[in-house]
């Protein structure tokens, strides 16, 4: 049934713009370079809730998380397949203290990984996994 309800959502889209082992490469890379990436949001495809990834520099492959998803790593406490991500959002204001991270600089980061689909503004950086 959840299967049936990932490939329906994922029917809407025309373009799929991430592949399992480009996300096993971006979340290497994240972990790598985890002391300049403070959060990590998502949204599901199926949905419109955001949740927050949890990663930091223990996050290990073939623990936490796999060739194909998380492990619960997520604010939502369940495996989360890397296709039901539609996006990931890198927000500049972390928490109800202003404290900020540097979206120019996790950018960077994220190029030097890979070719991904970026859009960046003054409140966030938004990778983009599915295009309409």
């Amino acid at each position: 049934m959840q299967i049936q309800k990932i490939d329906s959502a994922i029917s809407q889209f025309s373009q799929r713009l991430m592949s399992n082992s480009k996300w096993v490469r971006l979340i290497d890379g994240l972990v790598d370079n985890i002391e300049q990436i403070r959060k990590i949001q998502f949204k599901k495809i199926q949905n419109d809730k955001i949740g927050e990834l949890f990663l930091d520099e223990n996050t290990i492959y073939e623990h936490d998380y796999w060739h194909s998803g998380f492990k619960g790593n997520n604010s939502f406490g369940e495996w989360l397949e890397f296709r039901e991500i539609e996006y990931l959002i890198f927000p500049k204001i972390i928490d109800s203290k202003n404290v900020i991270q540097n979206l120019e600089e996790i950018q960077l980061i994220i190029e030097k990984i890979g070719h991904f689909s970026i859009e960046l503004n003054e409140d966030n950086l938004k990778l983009i996994c599915y295009k309409e």
